[in-house]
């Protein structure tokens, strides 16, 4: 896993727009119903990369966003990406279809309470917070980044989302090591089956 020293390095201009965290966590339980009505969970989407809009149908900002999102889906989904818009105004239930035509979403929309929301992102209700508020989910089910709209990391928003996204699917794509005693059993089994090495030695 790379550092945030090595990330800094890597990435100088999209560092410097980095959040700092409080602390990795482990994402809350959270239930989406889209659109279709299919219901996904994301503590479920282990071994994949969450990348989470929670929006305002209404907000340009916000529908500029998803339409990159849905750009990037289209991208990325086949590297173990999915992203998912989640619209929390007040409205949202009748806006949100018809948000998704309008802009050509292509990903899954949702709708959750506004509550429901910063319980997630872990935001205060009583503190005013800007749209959109990314959240990023690593393959492993930890949160890994949040931003909100007023974030520096907005201000070259395609180049750092791209750029993160393909940080955390690097991450992801990365074999999991073999313990000691996998590699013994596998060893054993090996020499049990008579495998020959391309040398000629038997392993």
């Amino acid at each position: 896993m790379m550092t945030r020293k090595q990330f800094i390095a890597a990435f100088p201009m999209l560092a410097a727009a980095l959040p700092v965290l409080a602390q990795q966590r482990v994402v809350p339980k959270l239930s989406l119903i889209d659109l279709s009505g299919n219901v996904h969970r994301i503590g479920d989407l282990r071994g994949k990369v969450v990348l989470l809009e929670f929006m305002l149908t209404s907000c340009p900002h916000c529908q500029n966003t998803a339409r990159l999102i849905s750009v990037l889906q289209r991208e990325l989904g086949p590297k173990g990406l999915q992203a998912f818009s989640v619209a929390f105004n007040e409205d949202a239930a009748i806006e949100a279809p018809k948000f998704a035509r309008a802009h050509n979403i292509t990903h899954p929309v949702a709708v959750l309470p506004r509550d429901a929301v910063y319980a997630f992102a872990q935001l205060s209700m009583v503190v005013r917070h800007t749209v959109p508020i990314i959240v990023v989910v690593d393959g492993q089910g930890n949160v890994r980044d949040q931003f909100e709209g007023n974030s520096p990391f907005f201000q070259s928003e395609e180049q750092n989302l791209r750029a993160l996204l393909a940080e955390r699917l690097k991450e992801n794509a990365k074999p999991k090591g073999v313990s000691p005693q996998r590699r013994k059993q596998s060893a054993s089994s090996a020499s049990q089956n008579g495998v020959v090495s391309p040398k000629g030695f038997r392993q």
